[in-house]
């Protein structure tokens, strides 16, 4: 019988370890660490080049927006003098188109009227050549002596010379008029072609600065507007609109922003620590150099208002920064390091005070601990812990 009851209560026991390891095997663990805590307040925002040259769409006369043919690859290095924007050309050429053919017709009624009124010249040239032979021949008449012609024939004589004088001043008169008004048409016509000349190379040369080159040497990073947003091919550019930028990546700092209710926290010159979204693995140090005197909204979704801040970074050869790069961090006001910590999602809230549930060989056990500073995801631990020792994470419930 007593042997029996041995035999349950072994059995028992390995039933309660089997239990146990099950738990635990399930739960998840973490490890009290050593490192460094840093308090604050928190910053997100992006890295800029200090370094960087706006690409715009050009200012070109009648036209105000353009659609976007080309860009080049963003991340990629430009040379100067390479086409790193390309616009639709398509409405400037028929406008070309246009003036060309404008042009082409005021220089062939120029050529004509210029023809024709040398023609017009000879012809009145004649017809002024003709009038004076026929005054000479009426003077030479109505001088004549008395006794020679006959009264009548002088009388006659002197009124055809009166005549010829008269058709002498109207040819003069006539040619004149013609002159000027020859000399006017093709004042206009040179002048009209010469206009639509001007506009033919404006249009030309318009069309040339439609392919936007780099005026220096640099990476090429996509601009984004209020909403955040980049272009891209097929997207519609106002005038003067920056569309992307030439950036050197030798020197970046970090733009960020701060909560509105956290800005009397921050102040220039302290320290920040970030990570990079894509790097989180990898801390960066700097400081704060510029704290704006205004706030603004975070976003057109986002009603949050916050300040904007600049940050001058510390070297750091493990990471190759690139403009726009998303970063989140902690403006620094106290930094502890060597720091016991634990996640704050591993504390257990109790009447008595904080636990924590240790691993303890195959089974746990409920440690009382107290705790020191902390930020959003961790705590200090001041005592009830050591390094290394292993914390069961509560399990969620789900509702």
């Amino acid at each position: 019988m007593r042997r029996a009851l041995g035999l349950l209560v072994v059995a028992a026991a390995l039933f309660g370890c089997d239990a146990a390891s099950a738990e635990l095997a399930d739960a998840k663990t973490v490890a009290v660490e050593r490192g460094v805590l840093v308090i604050g307040v928190e910053v997100s925002g992006e890295m800029k080049a200090l370094d960087s040259v706006r690409v715009t769409a050009p200012s070109i006369s009648g036209v105000w927006n353009y659609k976007i043919a080309m860009m080049a690859e963003e991340g990629g290095v430009a040379k100067e003098g390479e086409p790193v924007l390309m616009l639709d050309t398509t409405e400037l050429k028929q406008r070309l188109d246009q003036k060309e053919a404008e042009r082409d017709t005021a220089n062939t009624q120029l050529k004509m009227k210029v023809s024709t009124s040398k023609m017009a010249r000879e012809d009145e040239g004649l017809a002024l050549a003709e009038a004076k032979a026929e005054l000479r021949k009426a003077d030479l008449k109505a001088e004549a002596p008395a006794g020679i012609t006959a009264v009548i024939e002088l009388e006659k004589a002197k009124l055809d010379l009166e005549l010829a004088r008269k058709k002498v001043q109207f040819q003069k008169t006539k040619a004149k008029a013609a002159s000027r008004r020859d000399q006017f048409d093709v004042g206009r016509w040179r002048s009209k072609r010469d206009r639509a000349q001007q506009r033919v190379e404006e249009i030309s040369a318009s069309i040339d600065g439609m392919a936007v080159k780099a005026s220096r040497t640099g990476t090429v990073i996509y601009e984004s507007n209020w909403r955040g947003e980049k272009k891209k091919v097929g997207d519609t550019a106002w005038r003067g609109e920056p569309v992307v930028s030439l950036a050197s990546l030798d020197e970046m700092e970090g733009e960020g922003q701060v909560d509105e209710v956290d800005v009397s926290k921050v102040a220039v010159g302290q320290w920040v620590s970030l990570r990079l979204d894509a790097q989180a693995d990898v801390e960066i140090r700097g400081r704060i150099i510029e704290i704006s005197r205004t706030v603004r909204r975070a976003s057109p979704e986002n009603p949050l208002k916050v300040a904007n801040v600049r940050i001058e970074l510390e070297a750091n050869e493990a990471v190759k920064l690139r403009p726009g790069m998303r970063f989140r961090g902690t403006v620094e006001s106290e930094r502890i390091d060597n720091a016991l910590l634990l996640p704050l999602e591993a504390i257990v809230p109790t009447p008595q005070g904080p636990v924590v549930r240790r691993a303890q060989g195959l089974s746990t056990e409920e440690v009382p601990v107290e705790l020191g500073r902390r930020t959003g995801d961790q705590v200090e631990v001041l005592s009830g812990l050591a390094e290394g020792d292993e914390v069961v994470l509560p399990v969620e419930v789900s509702s």
